[in-house]
């Protein structure tokens, strides 16, 4: 497994390269939300792997990385992560796929105006705000749909690789309360919103139909802030579209791939 060394910790990410010919796409790199690490975008990687080089790490204190003492940061800890991995990798012409607090973490990474910047960004239920308060009651419901979608794989004969990714999830929250109580301080100091409009690059914003936690409408206002973007619902999903219903994401985000290719 490779570790990037970086302010004293060993930060763990995947890199997979199956490409001949890097120049031929873009390289795609993942950023997970809160209590979570590199393994949300299983499905992804599985799928896009085929075609892009892929990069996901875990953020410090997340799966197999390392935590720092002290609070989390989002503008001023978890983006300097990235920076410091990009330059280790000599990314050039990436796109940068965020989640929930990852995508807090792409926006402010773009915002930080650091030397290398992605061709474009993908920001999976996230908010330039993401105050702990608006936040909360849609926390509760999204565990309660977890509980719900993890029962009804209990029904399947074939237990899938979403049910999996949840029940890992799911684990984390249960027996690593401190990772989640650390990220949700994290977001409550979050907020980007008189600057937002700074995200230069072309975006496109992607929200689950029935999130609880960053709804549609949150997702539409971003959407509107953002200079040069497009936004689209993915159906019957919820807070986790990439798990949830990984076919209708990953087509969507093909699409949105391929377009940068071409016009970008």
């Amino acid at each position: 497994m490779p570790f990037l060394q970086y302010n004293g910790l060993k930060l763990h990410y995947i890199d997979i390269n199956n490409q001949s010919n890097v120049a031929d796409s873009n390289p795609l790199l993942f950023i997970h939300g809160a209590g979570s690490a590199h393994i949300c975008w299983a499905l992804q990687i599985k799928e896009f792997s085929k075609n892009h080089r892929i990069i996901a790490p875990d953020l410090s204190g997340h799966g197999e990385s390392e935590r720092a003492a002290g609070p989390a940061s989002i503008d001023n800890g978890f983006a300097h992560e990235i920076d410091a991995l990009v330059n280790h990798l000599n990314l050039h012409d990436f796109i940068m796929i965020g989640h929930s607090m990852g995508g807090g973490v792409a926006m402010s990474y773009v915002l930080h105006n650091y030397e290398v910047n992605p061709k474009a960004l993908v920001l999976v239920d996230t908010s330039p705000d993401l105050e702990l308060s608006k936040l909360a009651l849609g926390l509760v419901k999204e565990t309660v749909d977890d509980r719900i979608f993890m029962l009804k794989c209990g029904h399947y004969e074939e237990y899938t690789d979403a049910c999996k990714i949840k029940k890992y999830e799911d684990e984390v929250r249960v027996h690593h309360p401190e990772i989640m109580e650390r990220d949700l301080a994290a977001c409550n100091k979050f907020d980007i919103r008189e600057r937002v409009s700074e995200v230069d690059i072309p975006t496109f914003v992607l929200v689950g139909e029935h999130d609880d936690i960053i709804p549609p409408k949150v997702a539409l206002e971003l959407e509107k802030r953002l200079p040069h973007s497009d936004i689209a619902i993915v159906r019957n999903a919820y807070h986790s579209p990439m798990i949830e219903e990984p076919a209708e994401f990953n087509r969507l985000l093909q699409k949105f791939i391929l377009w940068v290719g071409k016009n970008a």
